[in-house]
């Protein structure tokens, strides 16, 4: 993010068909570096050319983008500038400034056609398709099962999520004091609205090609909050998932909107198509390509001497979480923040030290509408920036759909 930040020559996407080159060097020309224009479609290099530019020092020009750009996927054209030879401080290739424009496609989603079957029972409604079946509790009030291909995938009820563990930066600024109510929500968040016999009753919505559940939460704020999820499943085992709150009057913005889930530590490979490859946060961002990239789930837990919020993606489309074989869970959406890591927010914030956390268990994966900034204009009592906070002035609605693989 720094390098991308401090790079003294600067792509600019402005007219249609062109970029422009910024030289914000002194006395270096841009013909001494190779210039490579990239173009990507769903995230794969299908074409590169080079591009030759003589920018003067402080000076910038116009170049026609050496591509065409179709309509019927999501493009994107990366304008790289790379040494041309070794230096003593890299080695030829290595970039030292680039600039991305994506062309998005905005085709809507097709729900997939097929039959489904729904069963009532007294505690689980049971819904099953060709190749998956899901529970959804009315007792505990959520999702307690879903198999793909035979294979259990649910290790816990997902649940909705509205915290980080602090940054370094949060508890310079006291945001956890701040935030506080959204860690109880997050941890004793219940479909009980008072006694433990109080349960909301599951809406079921049964239509011709799926059925949608929807569960409403009561969070123990002050004052109360609640919100709801709804599941709608489809004949392939695609689940997509719905959660909205209305705002409540005295309530500060919350750390993050969205879900958590809990898989089993297996599954420790993620593919992900979004910014990469380092971590990117809301105000973290200018530095990421957009781009397919692939790690384990481990190698997203920063070497932070206190353990903290690590890892997220932003500008996510999908999100591949897969077992050696192959085996997983798909997610998809709309421009996701996403994180998949071995310990949840709550794991990561009770310890002091990495020897500190517990051993792993889980893989946890949370897929959220948007997470709020990590700030550090100073690390002493600066907040995020208001522009990188969450609006719960206005209701919150946040789709995304996952599916068995």
């Amino acid at each position: 993010e720094v390098k991308f930040n401090y790079q003294n020559i600067s792509i600019r996407f402005e007219e249609p068909g062109y970029f422009t080159v910024v030289n914000k060097n002194l006395f270096t020309n841009t013909e001494r570096f190779a210039c490579v224009a990239i173009l990507q479609k769903n995230g794969i290099a299908v074409k590169k050319a080079k591009v030759q530019t003589k920018v003067a020092p402080l000076a910038s020009e116009k170049y026609e983008i050496p591509f065409e750009i179709p309509g019927d996927a999501e493009y994107a054209v990366t304008i790289s500038f790379l040494l041309k030879e070794d230096l003593k401080w890299a080695k030829a290739g290595h970039e030292i400034a680039f600039g991305q424009k994506v062309y998005q496609n905005n085709a809507a989603w097709q729900a997939p056609e097929g039959t489904i079957h729904v069963t009532h029972g007294k505690v689980n409604i049971g819904v099953k398709g060709a190749d998956f079946d899901c529970l959804f509790s009315l007792l505990n009030g959520g999702l307690v099962s879903y198999r793909y291909a035979g294979k259990e995938l649910i290790e816990k009820i997902p649940m909705p999520n509205f915290w980080r563990a602090p940054v370094d930066n949060d508890n310079g600024s006291m945001a956890p004091a701040r935030y506080a109510e959204w860690k109880i929500a997050s941890m004793y968040i219940s479909h009980r609205n008072g006694g433990m016999f109080d349960n909301v009753p599951t809406k079921v919505e049964e239509k011709e090609n799926c059925v949608t559940v929807t569960y409403t939460y009561f969070m123990p704020t002050t004052p109360e909050s609640k919100c709801q999820v709804a599941y709608t499943v489809f004949a392939d085992g695609t689940v997509e998932t719905k959660l909205t709150y209305d705002p409540v009057k005295g309530l500060p913005d919350m750390p993050e909107f969205g879900m958590l889930f809990k898989f089993n530590a297996d599954y420790d490979n993620l593919e992900w198509y979004g910014l990469g490859p380092e971590e990117t946060y809301a105000d973290r961002k200018r530095g990421g390509k957009l781009g397919i990239y692939r790690n384990k789930v481990a190698d997203n837990m920063a070497k932070y001497l206190v353990p903290q919020e690590c890892g997220n993606k932003e500008d996510v489309r999908y999100a591949k979480l897969t077992d050696y074989r192959g085996r997983g869970i798909l997610f998809t959406g709309d421009e996701l923040s996403f994180s998949a890591l071995p310990y949840t927010p709550h794991e990561l914030e009770n310890a002091s030290h990495i020897y500190e956390l517990p051993e792993v268990h889980y893989t946890v994966v949370r897929v959220a509408m948007a997470q709020m900034g990590i700030g550090g204009d100073d690390s002493w009592g600066s907040p995020v920036h208001p522009e990188y906070h969450i609006d719960v002035n206005k209701p919150l609605e946040f789709t995304f759909r996952f599916r068995g693989i």
